[in-house]
């Protein structure tokens, strides 16, 4: 479904099918929507390859990155490691200083800007591969496809209305209706996720945060 036919799903969710009671929450509902489905079932990824740079362990991570899945250098995987883990590791010791063939990556989060740090330091030009949770994309126009246009997420655009139409019902005065509708929409929603992490298995090992009922 493109963001029109996505919207008039969402609106039809609501018995708002002329598009007027919540004209201005649509699309906002909408990418919200669908950034909480990336979140909640991490089954949308993406690969950004880097050429290591002698002596230089940072690189920028991509702009739309949410959270990291694997790093790879010259095709053989890095263990993620944290700061007070290197710190353990290396009492007394300067960590960033370590120079040769990187074993262990993080995502340096302290930083003003968000990089992928690989330690040691490489010191030769190599490969390295990082497969990403991405933020997907705002929709704004009418052809636009949420889920960054997967083909493979099309499965869940339902879920994705269902949700915002959730979304939208959180401005209602609280009645049994507005309630049943809440739980309707909800189960639509956790109902998507499930099948898409079952589809997927990127989060087999991941909680899922479902959302509360109303």
């Amino acid at each position: 479904m493109n963001l029109t036919t996505l919207t008039a799903r969402t609106a039809n969710f609501l018995g708002d099918n002329d598009q007027t009671r919540y004209s201005a929450g649509y699309i906002n509902s909408i990418n919200d929507a669908q950034r909480q489905f990336a979140m909640d079932t991490r089954a949308l990824w993406k690969d950004r390859a880097y050429t290591t740079t002698v002596d230089t362990a940072t690189y920028t991570l991509p702009t739309d990155f949410m959270y990291e899945q694997s790093v790879t250098y010259n095709g053989l995987p890095l263990k993620p490691i944290s700061r007070h883990t290197l710190y353990s590791l290396y009492p007394g010791t300067d960590w960033t200083l370590l120079k040769g063939e990187p074993t262990l990556f993080m995502i340096d989060a302290e930083e003003a800007s968000l990089f992928l740090r690989l330690i040691p330091t490489p010191q030769e030009a190599k490969t390295v591969s990082l497969r990403y949770y991405p933020v997907p994309a705002d929709v704004s126009a009418g052809g636009d496809v949420v889920l960054n246009s997967s083909t493979l997420m099309v499965q869940f655009h339902l879920g994705i209305a269902a949700f915002a139409a959730w979304l939208l019902l959180q401005s209602e005065v609280v009645t049994p209706e507005i309630q049943a509708k809440g739980r309707e929409m909800m189960k639509i929603y956790n109902d998507a996720v499930t099948k898409a992490v079952d589809t997927f298995k990127n989060t087999a090992s991941e909680p899922i945060r479902i959302r509360p009922k109303q």
